[in-house]
């Protein structure tokens, strides 16, 4: 009747495994970044994980736009965008049902810049795909799109 109870529980474990797992987030967030080549990480749902700088920097996807490109089908979209056509597109949209017998695929990408990038995608653990540029040493001349019709006339004139 009127009693007051106090109940205290020592959660310095907890909050010391929290903050030690945040810390290891990050140190592997900044490894990632780190590294020269450009990397975006799908679960087996095609839901992206992450992404580190360099793969923001290549496709132009840092800061507010990165909220944009949250699944393989919107980063697809962005890569034929920015790019020529490849093969390596069409493998990437059915890597999920053909990662048994391929576990790694690979094309030469050729940006809208001019600028050479190897892609792969390759099977990693829990169904999870990466999608990895690598830096080409060489460059091609810049790409300018140029409407069907054009390109015909070109040919024939």
């Amino acid at each position: 009747d009127g009693a007051i109870a106090f109940l205290f529980e020592d959660i310095s474990a907890e909050v010391s495994l929290t903050r030690r797992f945040r810390t290891e987030i990050q140190t592997g967030q900044a490894v990632l970044d780190a590294l020269p080549d450009a990397i975006a990480v799908f679960s087996n749902a095609n839901t992206l994980v992450m992404t580190n700088a360099a793969y923001n920097q290549l496709w132009q996807t840092g800061g507010d736009d990165a909220v944009t490109v949250n699944d393989l089908r919107s980063a697809l979209r962005t890569w034929r965008a920015r790019s020529t056509p490849s093969r390596l597109w069409r493998e990437i949209e059915n890597f999920n049902k053909t990662r048994s017998d391929h576990p790694v695929t690979s094309d030469t990408i050729v940006m809208n810049s001019g600028r050479i990038v190897v892609g792969q995608a390759i099977a990693v653990s829990g169904g999870m795909t990466m999608i990895k540029f690598l830096p080409a040493t060489e460059t091609a001349p810049a790409v300018r799109l140029v409407p069907a019709e054009r390109q015909v006339q070109a040919v024939k004139g």
